[in-house]
């Protein structure tokens, strides 16, 4: 910085030469001060706070060392038992079985192919008063549109004649354009509810959220009333009937119902009453949140508030080295997943004929195997992640699929095809017409998606040897540890062992 100064004292040529020596012999001691005090000092700093980081990591291991033994505690079934315990009509399964998926198909009449295009990140199955559910977060992936853009400037000049009469060369410049729209992958997650029930068995009908619940005098709710009353009162083109309730009928609106007379047997007044009384509620509940799809014996209930959030319940969101901070921590966690899960079973609860009606238990398949379904195999694959079985080409997400197999010595596991795109660069030239009276070929460069496949394995391994229910959590996590050193396997999820 002296030095600095001294240059531009001497490259102005404004000072006399001896005012300019003495500005030097200045500098030069400010930059001995500099070197003596200022240095060393800096370089005491450094130190300090090498030797203070130093501490602070000592500390922060030795705190993890002193938690270790309650993170370690820990496991995939804490807020399912918690929701047990408090809601006695609602049951986990430990994973979701192909015994559960049975159920849902032979009793209630359940599609696979649902799951042809979509691939589970996580499943929670298990009964509400013995009837099936299964809350899921999926992956789906559609072909959707991408528009790219390319130019070029084009210049060229005319002779015109100016104001002094006399022609001038004028340059002129334009940008051309053109644009190209190719397919390009695009990928969705979405949670849902899904529950079996035979009541009502032959009604279908599909609601979406609109938020009319408290908005009695505002002209959307006016005018969604008047549109009931018209399709209510057409019986030439519909056959619904609107019932005496107005106001459920407009906040629930279910006017593609196919079956008036199911549907009030399902909804009676209680029903009804439970059901306003939900969506209206903001301070406990979600209010209006929720679409509700009943196709007979199938209820899908979609609610906003489930989508943003991670209900794989990994024991790994719980640790922490500072204890404060882990108890908070897992209370705050665990109410939220409780709310956020009951408000989501909350539109069935609020049907008294659906807790009334309970399936068959010899329908139930007690001759099956308690084998994990592909869904488990899938939300499995997921948590490995895309990473362990993506194509080497492949630059997009991947939709995983799985399909159980043994190999020669008839050991079982699960082969992984992770379905992805690779990338092609394309251009494609197209004529634009120029102001300079000629075409142009613009060019636009896009990019091509072509599928391409990865393939991976898991060896999977399901727990149902241990009975936990009255284990202690000590207990628990000691069987986890001896079935990982027995099998030789790496991870334990939802009481899966599993290695790739």
């Amino acid at each position: 910085m002296a030095a600095s100064i001294v240059a531009i004292l001497v490259w102005s040529r404004e000072f006399e030469p001896w005012a300019i020596a003495s500005l030097a012999v200045l500098a030069i001691s400010l930059v001995a001060v500099l070197l003596a005090n200022v240095h060393p000092a800096l370089k005491e700093f450094k130190g300090r706070k090498e030797q203070l980081e130093a501490e602070a990591k000592k500390l922060e291991t030795d705190a993890w060392n002193q938690m270790a033994p309650l993170n370690s505690l820990y496991d995939w079934d804490v807020l399912t038992r918690m929701m047990t315990r408090t809601v006695p009509r609602l049951e986990f399964d430990p994973y979701f079985t192909t015994q559960r998926l049975a159920d849902l198909k032979a009793t209630y009449g359940w599609d696979d192919s649902f799951n042809a295009d979509r691939s589970v990140i996580y499943s929670h199955s298990g009964l509400i008063n013995g009837n099936p559910f299964v809350i899921c977060r999926t992956r789906k992936m559609r072909m959707g549109r991408r528009t790219y853009t390319g130019s070029i400037t084009i210049y060229w000049t005319t002779h015109e004649v100016g104001s002094d009469g006399k022609y001038h060369t004028v340059s002129h410049s334009q940008a051309l354009t053109a644009t190209v729209t190719a397919p390009f992958p695009e990928y969705s997650e979405k949670t849902r509810l899904i529950y079996g029930s035979t009541a009502a068995p032959a009604l279908v009908f599909s609601r979406r959220h609109s938020g009319l619940a408290d908005r009695e005098h505002s002209a959307s709710y006016r005018m969604e009333l008047r549109s009931l009353r018209r399709k209510a009162r057409n019986l030439k083109t519909s056959d619904f009937a609107m019932m005496t309730n107005e106001e459920f009928e407009v906040a629930f609106n279910t006017s593609d119902r196919n079956n008036n007379q199911q549907f009030a047997l399902l909804f009676t007044p209680l029903a009804q009453e439970s059901m306003l009384k939900l969506l209206k509620d903001h301070k406990e509940g979600y209010g209006d949140d929720f679409d509700f799809i009943k196709n007979k014996m199938v209820n899908m209930v979609i609610a906003d508030h489930m989508q943003s959030m991670d209900l794989d319940m990994d024991p790994g969101q719980y640790r922490n080295y500072e204890y404060d901070k882990a108890k908070a921590d897992f209370l705050k966690i665990n109410a939220r997943c409780f709310r956020a899960i009951y408000f989501c079973l909350a539109p069935l609860l609020c049907v008294p004929m659906y807790q009334q009606i309970r399936p068959q238990s010899a329908i139930y398949g007690h001759d099956m195997m308690r084998r994990s379904a592909f869904w488990e195999h899938e939300a499995l694959a997921n948590y490995w992640g895309q990473g362990q079985f993506r194509h080497p080409d492949c630059v997009t997400d991947c939709i995983l699929k799985t399909r159980e197999q043994e190999d020669a010595d008839g050991n079982r596991y699960v082969a992984v095809s992770a379905h992805g795109f690779r990338v092609e660069k394309r251009v494609t030239y197209i004529g634009r017409f120029g102001g300079d009276g000629r075409w142009h070929n613009v060019p636009v460069y896009w990019d091509e998606y072509l599928p391409v496949t990865g393939e991976g394995r898991m060896a999977i391994m399901e727990d149902n040897d241990f009975n936990d229910s009255h284990a202690t959590q000590t207990e628990r996590i000691e069987h986890i540890d001896e079935m990982l050193e027995s099998t030789r396997m790496t991870l334990y999820r939802r009481h899966i062992a599993s290695k790739i």
